[in-house]
């Protein structure tokens, strides 16, 4: 697999973009990955092997301080991944998009929605953290709220990672001008949104919230009782790919 590189904002952002094949549909498939997590995860590959079959459009790449993309994580905001993902999209896709987004990624995907001047055909977030900042403040130990006050730094453990995930206190500010499940957001696009009941980072109450700021009357939400937050599991992707099939009114048998 070969992996190209596009320089934003000082930063080597890494990609791979296959191209539409000849007989394939109309329509360019984004995969936007979680916090830490890169183009090469068991989703992204997934949806890679449903390219094979189908012969869409599909781009996938690593944010700055991800995967193979240049930077240090720990010094990055998330306005930097909200103005790649634009960028990069707008840039490298051809056809309408349909834009699938995991934990943070799904944050991201339903921001850029509302900003890009480009033709959405649908949104499909999986296990979406929308406005997970918000609630890493407010579920602040005494221990971290203190070492927050004094040092602007906030350590989370993590089932996913030996060393703790770390977010700065300036991390975190920039990140609340992107929120989304704000009262006066509305989101256009028709969407779908994938959860599972033993998702330990995510809480169904933001999916919730995240489903009543769509308008588009077709969206929904679908809860899957054995998934946690990867949702990565046979039966999780066997849900993935009948939605993306949906979206692209791909007979796959």
């Amino acid at each position: 697999m070969v992996n190209k590189n596009l320089i934003i904002y000082n930063n080597k952002i890494s990609y791979i973009l296959k191209s539409k094949n000849s007989n394939g549909p109309k329509i360019s498939v984004v995969f936007l990955c979680g916090y830490r997590s890169d183009k090469s995860g068991t989703k992204a590959i997934f949806i890679e092997n449903l390219r094979k079959k189908i012969g869409f459009e599909y781009l996938r790449f690593d944010y700055s301080g991800h995967g193979h993309s240049s930077g240090d994580i720990e010094s990055l905001l998330f306005s930097n991944w909200v103005n790649e993902s634009k960028i990069i999209i707008e840039k490298l896709t051809n056809y309408p998009l349909l834009l699938i987004g995991s934990s943070m990624g799904g944050w991201i995907s339903f921001y850029i929605s509302i900003i890009m001047k480009r033709e959405i055909c649908g949104i499909i977030g999986i296990a979406t953290a929308a406005d997970f900042t918000v609630q890493l403040e407010k579920e602040m130990t005494e221990k971290q709220s203190y070492y927050y006050k004094k040092q602007d730094i906030l350590r989370i453990k993590s089932e996913y990672s030996k060393e703790p995930y770390v977010f700065t206190k300036k991390f975190i500010a920039n990140s609340k001008k992107y929120l989304i499940l704000k009262k006066n957001v509305f989101i256009k696009c028709k969407s779908s949104l994938l959860y599972g009941l033993r998702d330990s980072s995510v809480s169904i109450d933001t999916q919730i919230k995240l489903l009543n700021r769509v308008s588009h009357k077709e969206s929904s939400l679908t809860i899957l009782k054995n998934s946690d937050h990867r949702m990565s599991s046979r039966h999780d992707l066997k849900v993935l790919k009948d939605i993306i099939l949906n979206y692209i009114k791909y007979p796959l048998s």
